[in-house]
């Protein structure tokens, strides 16, 4: 309910959004300039596929899905990890209970979590299928756990499967891909051990988290269970988040693309992950001009002083989508 939703963004995401100060650009399919805002993702009678790179702990789910909502009036569902999906069923439940909460005017809590709250669905095939098949914005990760659970040195690195099962499943329903790469959160928290190192911790706790991840259930249906490591890394958060930045890329257009010619869809899928990858570094380069990127105490006194976010790097500082269509 769309009351429901305001209100969710109002008390769990809008407070994450104040911190983490994000920015967001589109970019002209055409042309591939970019501007600031949205503006650019393309909205028409299509399905629309969002395909980015997933951030550590995948904590900007919240900002990506509520600006689309404020901006455009999109309304993207994720398709969530096996293990987040088990969720699903009592964040649908909750969604009832926080209407039936805001209705009688009683303390509306939000204690669900935020991505099954915003209608995600658990990550399959089937699944997948269905919302293209029934027009709707689908946010999906290719590279998974490995990259929301990554480990040192492995900040915003892409760990794609080499399959392009997404982008023949888009082209069945002449779906739109819109590339969308993001950085911020890796620079928010130290990473004190990840997964490896806490595989070869002594007394049986290594052994234990082995097991552990060998028993969750893989995101990929065509991968092992004990295939994916599913272990969240030790990590400590700084004392104030990195500045947030979302670049929708140049989009790509599968009306005439043909599902079974897989030379094709190896193209357009190498295409849609060279924008990404694009897009990050362009991020990382540009973000050196904002003075307020990493200094958190900086951006929260501009803030307090003027009640708005600041300024960030200028457009100039962000070059245009090199890729070709």
């Amino acid at each position: 309910p769309d009351d429901v939703v305001r209100a969710v963004v109002e008390k769990r995401v809008n407070p994450t959004k104040k911190r983490a100060s994000p920015v967001f650009y589109s970019t002209d399919a055409t042309t591939g300039q970019r501007r600031l805002g949205l503006s650019l993702v393309p909205t028409n009678d299509r399905p629309l596929l969002i395909v980015g790179n997933h951030q550590l702990f995948g904590q900007d789910l919240g900002m990506i899905i509520s600006q689309l909502l404020e901006d455009r009036n999109i309304v993207a569902r994720g398709l969530a990890h096996p293990t987040v999906a088990e969720g699903l069923l009592r964040g649908e439940q909750e969604v009832r209970t926080q209407r039936r909460r805001y209705e009688f005017g009683e303390d509306v809590r939000f204690e669900g979590d935020l991505f099954q709250m915003f209608g995600a669905v658990k990550v399959s095939p089937r699944n997948f299928f269905r919302l293209l098949q029934t027009n709707q914005t689908s946010l999906l990760f290719p590279g998974g756990v490995k990259e929301a659970l990554h480990g040192k040195g492995d900040d915003y690195k892409l760990f794609w499967p080499e399959k392009t099962d997404f982008v023949r499943i888009a082209a069945r329903f002449n779906a739109t891909i819109v590339p969308l790469s993001a950085i911020g959160a890796a620079d928010s928290a130290d990473i004190v051990a990840d997964a490896n190192e806490l595989l070869n911790l002594p007394f049986g706790i290594g052994e234990n988290l082995a097991n552990f991840s060998k028993s969750t259930v893989s995101a990929r249906f065509d991968a092992k269970d004990d295939d994916e490591t599913f272990i969240p890394p030790l990590a400590v958060p700084k004392p104030f988040p990195a500045r947030h930045y979302f670049l929708f890329g140049r989009s790509f257009d599968t009306t005439l693309l043909d599902p079974n010619n897989k030379d094709e869809c190896q193209r357009i899928y190498r295409g849609v992950k060279n924008e990404v990858e694009e897009g990050i570094d362009a991020l990382l380069s540009a973000r050196k001009d904002d003075p307020f990127a990493l200094d958190g105490v900086k951006r929260s006194s501009y803030q307090r002083l003027f009640g708005k976010d600041p300024p960030t790097f200028p457009l100039s500082s962000l070059p245009k989508s090199r890729s070709s269509l």
